[in-house]
Order: structure tokens, then sequence, then C-alpha cells
């Protein structure tokens, strides 16, 4: 965990150009721990190191539009960062480890980001829960495992791709619709 005031050096020299001093820290802070990350879920270091470096990318553009929220930590934003890309990489690659059943938990890591995660967690699964089983398993289909609407027609037993598409719409909507109504989950999801 880093302190409040290192990270406004960061966010300071982010600012006005010193990247070398920006760069050398988090090297030397961030980077062990994504490596860990991603070498822990089925990658390798060359792999981390991309990963990282996408990461800071987004630290840099975040600062620099000043969209930063300075109440967080810089390492919890990288480790956050880094993480959700490295989950669009496997699912890229269709690799076949649920990564999203995997729990990823860094022995250094923020209680707050720990607990925030874990509330996002518990919102999607009462989420899920409120739409239904079959909403449940068709959007699981389409959004985590990537299949087309005539796969899920197979899967599902629908009549046809047609079927699967109009379903699939009402589900989206349903989900919108409870979203929409539970300000407490539009708030915990803009986090």
């Amino acid at each position: 965990m880093t302190d409040n005031s290192k990270d406004q050096e960061i966010i300071d020299a982010i600012r006005t150009g010193n990247n070398s001093f920006v760069l050398n820290h988090l090297y030397k802070i961030a980077l062990p721990k994504i490596i860990r990350l991603v070498v822990q879920n089925n990658g390798d270091e060359e792999e981390a190191k991309d990963v990282f470096q996408d990461a800071v990318i987004a630290l840099f553009n975040t600062v620099k539009l000043n969209k930063y929220d300075e109440r967080k930590e810089i390492d919890g934003f990288l480790y956050f960062v880094a993480r959700n890309l490295w989950i669009n990489r496997i699912k890229k690659k269709n690799r076949q480890q649920d990564i999203m059943d995997t729990e990823i938990k860094e022995v250094n890591e923020s209680p707050l980001v720990s607990m925030i995660s874990d509330e996002k967690q518990a919102a999607i699964n009462e989420l899920m829960n409120k739409i239904g089983s079959q909403c449940r398993e068709l959007l699981k289909y389409t959004m985590h495992d990537g299949l087309s609407m005539k796969e899920v027609a197979e899967k599902m037993g629908f009549a046809g791709e047609t079927v699967a598409k109009s379903t699939h719409y009402r589900c989206k909507q349903k989900l919108a619709t409870i979203i929409q109504g539970n300000k407490t989950l539009i708030t915990l999801f803009k986090e």
C-alpha cells in the first residue's frame, strides 16, 4: 500500500511531465503485483508487462484528463485496471479458465478496494437472481461465453435464432430496468 503523499507526488509528476520519476516508482511498486496477478491466472511475465504498460497509460490519461479520483490509491487503481485488462485478454484468447469465479486477492490489496469489489460482486449476484434463471443463463452465454444467438438457441432449446434474439433483448431490458430503479446500484457501478 502506498502512502497518500507519495500518490500525490506521482499525480503531480504526471501533470508536470516528470515521467521518469513516475515510471521508476511504478515499475518498483506496482509491476511485481501485476506480474503476480497475471502469472497466477494463466499468463506469463511478458503478458504481465504488456498489461502493466496498458494500465500505466490508463493512469496517465486519467490524470491528464483530470478524471483521477485522488482519494483512491494509485496502486489500487493500477491493480484494478490491470485485472480488468487481463480478464479481457483471457476472454479474447478463449482460454478455458473462468476467471470471474476465481478469487483474485492480493496480499497487500487495500481493504477498501477489496470491500468495494466484494460489494459489486454481491450486487451482480443479486441482480442476476432478480432477472430469473432463463435470463441469467442466456446472458451468461452471450456476455461471458461469447456464444452467437444461433448457438444460444441450440443450447437453450429455442425455436430459432430470432427467438433467442428477442429473448436476449427482453432480458437486457429487464436488467436495465432493475438497475435504473435502484440508485444504490447505479452509484456502486459508477465507482
